[in-house]
């Protein structure tokens, strides 16, 4: 880890693909939340790492940069309602920059990152099936778009959902993806 800080500081743009695998995608759902418009969460996100390239070299601690980058993209989407969203009313508009939901939207897009980095763990086919799950999708609709049958989809996701519980066992945000597993898996 150290290595991979010293790295980023310098500005390596290897290390800083990899911080920007890593958080993209659950920054962009961050942002959504706020948002509800995924276009202008992914301009935003993107804008948010082009801050924190610039600062780089001022981060030596990930957490830190971690910090940067949800506070960031959450002041931008602040902003952004401020300044182009008119049809916001004022209950929504201090619902949105309250501390608990900051926090709750915070600790739902961290289970969320880890749920994906378990998932990319899985053998192909049963990470697929899980992807499809994560979409939204019914067992039989899985079925139909891999080529399975449902029983095979279904002990997949069964399979998965163990292999996923043992993965992050040591994550306090477990009972949150039991949560969001149990949404895709009945």
């Amino acid at each position: 880890m150290e290595i991979y800080l010293k790295a980023l500081k310098k500005g390596d743009e290897y290390a800083f693909r990899m911080l920007f695998n890593k958080f993209y995608a659950p920054l962009c759902l961050f942002a959504e939340r706020y948002l509800k418009d995924k276009s202008a969460a992914a301009d935003i996100i993107q804008d948010t790492f082009i801050k924190y390239w610039n600062k780089h070299a001022d981060f030596d601690d990930y957490n830190k940069i971690k910090s940067f980058l949800y506070v960031s993209a959450y002041h931008a989407c602040l902003n952004f309602l401020r300044d182009y969203r008119t049809n916001i009313d004022v209950d929504e508009c201090q619902q949105l920059q309250s501390e608990d939901f900051f926090e709750k939207t915070l600790l739902e897009e961290e289970a969320y990152r880890l749920l994906y980095q378990a998932i990319d763990k899985l053998p192909p086919r049963m990470k697929s099936v899980m992807q499809c799950a994560l979409e939204g999708l019914k067992n039989s609709e899985i079925a139909e778009r891999l080529g399975m049958s449902e029983y095979a989809v279904h002990a997949h996701k069964k399979e998965a959902y163990k292999r996923i519980r043992e993965e992050m066992k040591d994550y306090y945000s477990l009972l949150l993806v039991d949560i969001i597993l149990f949404q895709y898996l009945n």
